[in-house]
């Protein structure tokens, strides 16, 4: 049994390296992190393509603003939405006939094919009188035409505004 014992114990003896070499051969880790590294690139702009794209349709670029009152006002300028992210807009623009004027300025949602939300001020000067709306206003499709009707119509002296911004 002692001789059974040892048999094994002088193979392992004689089979291990005495030179203290790695067998194994040398790779360059800095190759397989830059191919890791360019997997995760890829990857991560692939994430990003998707996280761009719009939903709902782009609206980026110059549109029409109109603004008509119930006393007779009517005014027409542009308004420019430009793309911060997937279906989100930074949004600029006025609207002037002598002193009248409408200015918006904010940011806004594409919530659906027919919804526009407007987070920002709309500033409207009307025959010397100033209104303001800051607070989240929405922007609708109504089938009436090809634009989105601002949805708080009533001004602060009780007259329906129609402020449009045209696809």
């Amino acid at each position: 049994m002692k001789k059974l014992f040892f048999i094994p114990l002088m193979l392992i003896a004689f089979s291990c390296n005495k030179t203290g070499e790695n067998n194994a051969k040398d790779v360059d880790s800095t190759k397989i992190i830059d191919s890791i590294n360019a997997v995760r690139m890829k990857y991560n702009d692939s994430i990003r393509a998707l996280n761009n794209k719009n939903n709902f349709g782009d609206l980026s670029g110059k549109h029409k603003l109109t603004f008509v009152s119930d006393d007779g006002v009517s005014l027409t300028g542009t308004v420019n939405f430009t793309k911060i992210m997937s279906d989100g807009y930074e949004v600029k623009g006025n609207a002037k006939s002598g002193k009248n004027i409408l200015i918006i300025d904010g940011k806004a949602d594409r919530v659906s094919p027919k919804h526009i939300n407007f987070y920002g001020k709309i500033t409207q000067t009307i025959n010397g009188r100033t209104e303001s709306k800051s607070n989240s206003n929405t922007f609708r499709d109504e089938g009436k035409g090809e634009f989105f009707r601002l949805q708080q119509k009533i001004n602060a002296q009780g007259f329906v505004d129609y402020i449009d911004i045209w696809k």
